[in-house]
């Protein structure tokens, strides 16, 4: 059979941006952007939404693709590799679906820009699930840029080339972060920050940036509420009885 689930990795699904308003990015409903990891060559990448074909990457090397999601209820998507003299053949009858707990982790994702410190880091803060979001205890952090050398730094390329006291080179290229999201001239990357699995409910998370010296930019802005809802794992069957001469086979549900 030419497909499979192996090499795959880091399979992330976000909104795919619209338009701009004011200072905010609206998202197309029902459209979604997955992107993935993989090292396989020679293959193709299908995608599937509950279930169901829902497209086929067009070259090797591409490692996302925009498909039709229904937006109001959450929606089990896999990503599988095909040979290319398969690329529109339908496996999903077999597809292994979701496991329990799929559905039930957050991503917050920090956007790099370069009026971020360049020895920054972003700190992760929530409410547990309490409703007021805890400044005492981080959940998480991560180092904003890995080095100087991706920051946007004086001298970095020919002189006078950047904006006063800045220099371009070290900035997210053109169409390789979330379109829209950049400042002006410029793409963006962002940093993702994924949760343990959480259970149904209502959770609130904030970022903030610490400085190289321990400084905290001052608090709460930018505060995100985000909604849990794991897809429920399917009932387990055993095995009851089979009747060799009347072909008939009988299963117990074991657990919900």
């Amino acid at each position: 059979m030419a497909f499979g689930t192996s090499d795959i990795e880091q399979v992330r699904a976000s909104g795919f941006p619209g338009g701009a308003a004011g200072e905010g990015v609206w998202f197309l409903p029902g459209v979604v952007l997955l992107r993935w990891r993989s090292e396989a060559c020679e293959r193709l990448f299908q995608a599937y939404v509950d279930g169901r074909w829902a497209g086929v990457t067009s070259h090797p090397e591409q490692r996302e693709l925009l498909v039709a999601c229904e937006h109001e209820h959450p929606a089990a998507i896999e990503v599988v590799w095909v040979s290319p003299d398969c690329k529109y053949v339908d496996y999903s009858g077999h597809l292994s679906g979701w496991h329990e707990g799929d559905g039930a982790h957050a991503v917050i994702e920090v956007v790099r820009q370069g009026v971020l410190p360049a020895d920054g880091t972003a700190v992760l803060y929530w409410d547990g699930g309490t409703g007021a979001v805890d400044y005492t205890s981080a959940l998480a952090e991560r180092s904003i840029w890995a080095g100087l050398s991706e920051t946007w730094g004086w001298g970095l390329d020919g002189f006078g080339v950047g904006d006063f006291g800045y220099s371009g080179t070290g900035a997210p290229g053109w169409g390789r972060g979330d379109f829209g999201r950049g400042e002006f001239g410029f793409d963006a990357d962002a940093l993702e920050f994924v949760t343990e699995a959480l259970s149904l409910g209502t959770y609130r998370f904030a970022v903030r940036i610490r400085d190289g010296v321990g400084n905290l930019d001052d608090g709460a802005a930018g505060e995100l509420t985000v909604g849990i809802d794991p897809v429920p794992a399917g009932p387990r069957v055993s095995i009851d009885s089979y009747d060799e001469q009347s072909d008939r086979l009988v299963l117990q549900v074991v657990g919900d």
